[in-house]
């Protein structure tokens, strides 16, 4: 594992397939950059194969904050903006999280609307909202502390390469519900992905609803796990993600270092500054 020290500066731009019972449905680029004092990390994804012929789907998400440690103790984010967006051929969502830099107060605004037309939605007009009446907000007081999904994910993966953690426990809020994600790390051991073998970490994931969740959504939600097969090396970086409930199971296989081979990149979807996604 290494120190905080030796984790000061890296940047990583990954590409991976994403797989659904076998067929190929999207693409997702993943980037993180890490400075001594800063991080910025964002996914984005946009539907293919099959997918994409049902329907033009894309979304990005993007954190970036501040990083805080010393010498004996796990560097640690802390967010400042947090950044969604998707498009579907008849709607589309923006929305951005700001945290209070003196408490960490996690504040969002949302917006729905019409990509063609421009016109303002309500999350009553979602076709899978079956609700008379929207979801109470989460409490000021579950938001104090709360990380965002992004930054959730950069916490748990640097207690665990850098302070050496078996089990991380981090509270986050995704604009609409507070919920707890805790993984836990299994010992190094070789795993054959595409064919080819690779020393990994295995860390395991579930999630604990704290609120804002319909009661069949929240037994989903608990009955859910997720695994991430990260290299066993200073990079530490997934090379496999497998999403999956009683329901369906999906997969995400590492295909391309677009840092070292740009050109298998260069006609993917990527998320933008601003949290959106645009095409190169």
């Amino acid at each position: 594992m290494l120190s905080p020290a030796q984790a000061e500066t890296q940047r990583e731009r990954l590409l991976y397939e994403i797989m659904l019972g076998g067929l190929h449905i999207g693409d997702s680029m993943v980037t993180f950059s890490q400075s001594p004092d800063a991080y910025r990390t964002s996914l984005s994804m946009t539907s293919r194969g099959m997918l994409q012929w049902m329907q033009n789907f894309s979304a990005g998400v993007s954190s970036e904050g501040q990083l805080v440690g010393s010498a004996t103790d796990a560097i640690t984010p802390v967010p400042l903006t947090y950044r969604r967006a998707w498009t579907a051929p008849e709607m589309a969502s923006t929305m951005t999280m700001h945290f209070d830099p003196r408490t960490g107060l996690a504040t969002s605004e949302e917006k729905l609307f019409n990509p063609a037309t421009g016109a303002t939605l309500t999350p009553e007009d979602m076709p899978w909202n079956t609700r008379r009446s929207p979801l109470p907000d989460v409490p000021e007081k579950l938001r104090l502390g709360a990380m965002d999904p992004v930054a959730a994910f950069v916490s748990a993966r640097l207690a665990i390469r850098d302070a050496g953690k078996s089990e991380v426990r981090v509270p986050i809020y995704d604009g609409r519900r507070r919920y707890d994600i805790i993984s836990t790390a299994s010992t190094p051991r070789s795993y054959t992905i595409r064919d080819q073998t690779h020393d990994v970490v295995p860390v395991t994931s579930r999630v604990e609803p704290v609120f804002g969740f319909e009661p069949d959504a929240e037994d989903r939600m608990r009955e859910g796990e997720g695994k991430v097969l990260f290299s066993n090396d200073e990079r530490f970086v997934p090379l496999q993600v497998i999403l999956g409930n009683s329901m369906f199971s999906s997969v995400m296989n590492l295909v391309a270092d677009c840092e070292r081979d740009p050109a298998a990149c260069a006609a993917i979807t990527e998320t933008t500054e601003d949290g959106e996604t645009a095409s190169n």
